[in-house]
């Protein structure tokens, strides 16, 4: 047998079940994976890192009067600055101008368009309440959940007036799913 090729073949499988190397940004930053966006009369965004899973996530949060000043308040966590590089989540909840906050994730270099969106009624409180949400996130899309990515969301926004979202809930520290949401423009 080709050492190479079994070498080759054992990395790929070892990528496969998960045991990929976590990417880790110069100078100590922490990584974003789940941003939870509330509107109102201010914009809170919550931020969540991802875990090597036997660490509590490094959160942090920032208000403000819109989604792009609210972005520009980076580093909002006292231990380490955080990076929106490694954004893979998004949850908005029904006060967020959401044709506004996709169209400032696709405008913004550092932002992924490839982000999925998800809604929830509260999503500071879901992201405070749930111990891995990136992980149950996870858990809920290999259980069928599919949202949208931020452009697909945007996209449909636009050309339809409206996007379907997965509606999140908090029930016993766990996030799952209660469903859809047809989120309009005039929502």
């Amino acid at each position: 047998m080709n050492v190479g090729r079994a070498f080759w073949g054992a990395l790929a499988c070892l990528l496969l079940a998960g045991c990929a190397p976590h990417a880790d940004e110069p100078n100590g930053l922490a990584l974003v994976r789940v941003l939870g966006v509330d509107g109102g009369r201010q914009v809170t965004l919550t931020a969540v890192c991802g875990t090597l899973g036997q660490e509590e996530p490094l959160r942090g949060s920032a208000s403000g009067e819109d989604f792009a000043e609210v972005r520009e308040k980076l580093p909002w966590s006292g231990d380490r600055e955080m990076a929106l590089t490694s954004l893979s989540y998004l949850i908005i909840n029904k006060n967020v101008k959401l044709e506004e906050v996709l169209t400032c994730i696709l405008n913004d270099r550092e932002l992924s368009p490839a982000a999925l969106v998800w809604y929830a009624e509260d999503a500071e409180d879901l992201l405070e309440g749930c111990r891995d949400p990136v992980s149950r996130l996870e858990v809920l899309m290999e259980q069928g959940a599919s949202p949208p990515t931020a452009a697909e969301a945007l996209a449909e926004l636009k050309s339809f007036g409206e996007v379907t979202l997965p509606a999140l809930v908090l029930e016993d520290g766990a996030m799952e799913l209660e469903g859809t949401i047809r989120w309009g423009r005039s929502a």
